[in-house]
């Protein structure tokens, strides 16, 4: 019965279960903050969901995590072209958002919330980042010289917010004796 069943743990396939075949499902069952897709906009191949009311960096990690995602990251320029290219042509250019980068554990080393691996690929305003005041810890992008950048700010302040779904992988376990 327990190799009949849909797992999220390899082990069982390797050490329990007979012979089997794997493949891919989409079950989100026990999914703890299970995710709400309905709220998510596909943007190249990343799911996207772009808040309309304003928060705080730490509220919006909050409340990205409450719909079964995190807040915005990317890995290279591609995926930051394609959100940008979606935020000039669907929403107004005076709009700031709240993305996952921070540097709180050590000023001006930026990683990714999510991850904890280090922000490589970063398209950062003229002069930025520049920790004013000396406390701007939190990455945003705000339209800036033609085009959506990245800035660090203060933390506390309140702007939108874009959270990115993370679908966990989920494995449907079947016998081939059976």
């Amino acid at each position: 019965m327990l190799c009949n069943s849909v797992l999220n743990i390899s082990f069982l396939l390797t050490f329990i279960c007979p012979v089997v075949i794997a493949s891919g499902s989409p079950n989100l069952e026990g999914y703890p903050n299970q995710l709400k897709l309905s709220k998510f906009t596909r943007v190249g191949n990343k799911l996207y969901h772009f808040s309309r009311s304003k928060a705080n960096w730490f509220k919006a990690n909050l409340i990205c995590r409450s719909m079964g995602g995190y807040l915005a990251a990317f890995d290279n320029q591609q995926e930051f072209e394609e959100l940008t290219d979606y935020l000039e042509n669907e929403y107004s250019t005076y709009r700031w958002w709240w993305i996952s980068g921070s540097d709180l554990d050590s000023e001006g080393n930026f990683y990714w919330y999510r991850t904890g691996k280090p922000v490589i690929y970063a398209e950062w305003s003229l002069g930025q980042p520049d920790n004013a005041g000396g406390n701007e810890d939190c990455m945003h992008l705000w339209y800036s010289m033609y085009k959506y950048r990245m800035n660090d700010w203060n933390c506390n302040m309140d702007a939108f917010y874009i959270c990115e779904a993370i679908v966990p992988s989920t494995v449907m376990i079947s016998r081939l004796d059976e």
